[in-house]
């Protein structure tokens, strides 16, 4: 009698472990590789690298239209989160959409852009744009690419960017 209460408790503990389990996520889900923060009063959107050093990416210095310089930063970062965990973040491109030049994910070098980031306004150079975007970056003025084609597109490869080493290694 006591062997089956022994094992009934012992089922009743293994399922309610279990299903903790399942309901819980791994507490490593929850970190994000791209992100808002303030730095030094301007708005970032941040990369966390391999080390778990913080790069800078973008910064926001000024509010567009409705959007304030944190809200374009916390909806940007979000998607450069989303565009990195769908495995297309590989590249940062240029595009087109509705007429609108934009700054773009693209999953392969010379590929189109496979995720929006962020739409420019119409006058902008939107290959300028993205040149100074990352000339902001730790370092970042080695990875631009032009395509094989001599065009104006222009990949940037953020792996280049977000692992670079810190200003404190020396390098």
């Amino acid at each position: 009698m006591k062997t089956q209460l022994s094992v009934q408790i012992l089922t009743a503990g293994l399922i309610a472990l279990s299903s903790i389990a399942a309901i819980a996520p791994p507490s490593f889900a929850q970190e994000k590789t791209y992100f808002c923060e303030s730095d030094k009063g301007v708005w970032t959107t941040f990369a966390k690298n391999y080390n778990n050093q913080k790069i800078p990416v973008i910064r926001w210095v000024r509010a567009l239209g409705n959007y304030t310089a944190k809200a374009r930063c916390e909806a940007v970062s979000s998607r450069f989160q989303s565009a990195y965990e769908t495995g297309i973040l590989n590249y940062l491109t240029t595009g087109i959409s509705g007429r609108q030049p934009v700054i773009c994910a693209a999953s392969q070098y010379g590929g189109p852009c496979s995720q929006l980031l962020f739409t420019l306004k119409s006058p902008r150079d939107a290959s300028s744009v993205l040149q100074n975007l990352v000339e902001i970056g730790y370092k970042a003025r080695g990875p631009i690419l032009q395509s094989d084609d001599a065009a104006d597109q222009i990949y940037i490869d953020m792996s280049m960017i977000v692992n670079q080493r810190s200003p404190g290694n020396g390098n």
